[in-house]
């Protein structure tokens, strides 16, 4: 089952047992009883809707700030919606409205200040944090998963401020943004740790795109396996830290020793071919 229709049915679920009165519509506006297809979800008991955005993959959670229970909402209701939406690596933004607000008629907006893609900028919401891509290429909206290729510079943007990601590494970039989403700083300890780990996984990817020039050595294929191995072991952490919204894993993870990254047997055996350095390797 893919991506989108877990979502959907999920949060249809978790919203059928708040409310007996919960209805949902597709993505053209019409009734469905269908969850696997539900994009807009009604609580008419607590005058709020969902929209589950796929195209910026966010869910929006839209109340009326005159209506609804908003202690219950921050406390209660946006807790849950947070976690589902995680695990399928969806954002989470709260919207208000001014009453009667319906599918494809959004324009009721009161407190929301959102950034629109453009061909070249694309945004991607976590909640009061964003994500912000630069784009070398106009974009082909046609194209699945156009807006996270082609990548000149990342941004995390929060209250004003604006910090740029230096590695488009948009799994380390998601975990930034879930860090500051929380009250973290780029510069504090978790966030040095953060850029450090996307740093790491750079440095492993050039060099093992490098080595495809070299010899098919014992030592050079010991060398890639190490490499392919870690930069998995990166990759399934950054996942798993981005769809629970847990950081404790990451914050946990141990880098090498930066005076073991050497191996000058390596080193060597490659300036024999190219006449220059390798840079820094993999084995601790």
């Amino acid at each position: 089952m893919s991506t989108i229709k877990n979502i959907s049915r999920e949060l249809a679920a978790a919203v059928a047992g708040i409310s007996h009165d919960a209805n949902f519509k597709d993505v053209n506006g019409n009734n469905t009883l269908d969850q696997e297809n539900t994009v807009y979800l009604y609580l008419p008991k607590y005058d709020m809707m969902m929209f589950v955005n796929h195209e910026y993959t966010d869910v929006e959670i839209w109340y009326d700030p005159i209506k609804t229970d908003t202690d219950w909402l921050e406390n209660n209701f946006k807790p849950m919606v947070q976690s589902i939406a995680r695990r399928y690596l969806y954002g989470t933004s709260i919207r208000s409205h001014d009453g009667g607000i319906e599918p494809k008629q959004l324009i009721h907006r009161t407190e929301v200040s959102e950034g629109r893609n453009s061909l070249k900028i694309s945004y991607h919401p976590l909640g009061d944090t964003q994500i912000r891509l630069a784009h070398t290429k106009s974009i082909t909206e046609e194209k699945p998963g156009a807006r996270s290729r082609n990548i000149k510079a990342v941004f995390i943007e929060k209250n004003g401020e604006r910090f740029r990601f230096p590695y488009n590494h948009m799994m380390g970039a998601r975990v930034m943004g879930l860090h500051v989403e929380n009250g973290g700083r780029p510069w504090d300890d978790l966030g040095e740790k953060i850029l450090e780990i996307s740093r790491r996984r750079r440095e492993i990817m050039e060099l093992l795109r490098w080595s495809k020039k070299l010899e098919e050595t014992d030592h050079v294929m010991e060398i890639k396996k190490r490499g392919k191995d870690e930069v998995m072991l990166i990759r399934r952490m950054m996942e798993r830290a981005a769809r629970s919204g847990d950081l404790g894993e990451v914050r946990e993870y141990q880098l090498p020793n930066k005076d073991k990254l050497l191996d000058q047997s390596l080193i060597a055996e490659a300036v024999s071919e190219f006449d220059r350095t390798l840079g820094k390797l993999l084995l601790p």
